[in-house]
């Protein structure tokens, strides 16, 4: 398993980012696309108090030590791929030995999610341009039939201890 991992650039850019070049990482390294996976938090890069999103960007990878060959090739990559989406860019390859990683797949479910086996949600009914009313909202306590009988508010424990 190869983790490429991105602090400093926008969770959605990663995305895109992964779209073109996923492929060409799996290819670099001679493995299967499934063996590679993209990491994007909320991560930000600081340099004395500034955030530095999209003009920073550091790039981890995260492979098996067998896989050292391949670093240059897949530097090449990244570099070129990330220089529309960073001023700046820094990669650092860390490397595990095989025996040092883990996995459960259930094979009741396909290993990964793509962009043809997204649900679409029907939002019809809601309309977030419409500024709902209290009057529409419940604001009572959702909690009233579940107090006892002395009006001690029943905890969540409690309540699903009566279950």
């Amino acid at each position: 398993m190869v983790i490429v991992n991105f602090s400093g650039l926008d969770i959605f850019l990663v995305g895109e980012l992964n779209k073109e070049i996923h492929s060409r990482i799996a290819s670099a390294y001679g493995i299967d696309d499934e063996d590679v996976i993209f990491q994007a938090s909320d991560s930000f890069l600081f340099y004395k108090g500034s955030e530095q999103t999209s003009f920073n960007l550091l790039i981890k990878v995260d492979a098996p030590e067998d896989y050292i060959d391949s670093e240059e090739t897949v530097a090449s990559i990244l570099m070129e791929a990330s220089k529309n989406y960073s001023v700046h860019v820094r990669i650092l390859f860390s490397y595990y030995e095989a025996g040092h990683y883990y996995e459960r797949i259930n094979k009741d479910y396909p290993e990964y999610i793509i962009d043809n086996q997204e649900v679409e949600v029907d939002d019809s009914e809601y309309d977030e341009d419409n500024d709902y009313s209290e009057e529409e909202l419940y604001t009572g306590n959702v909690f009233e039939d579940l107090e006892d009988e002395d009006e001690k508010p029943v905890t969540l424990n409690d309540f699903f201890k009566r279950k």
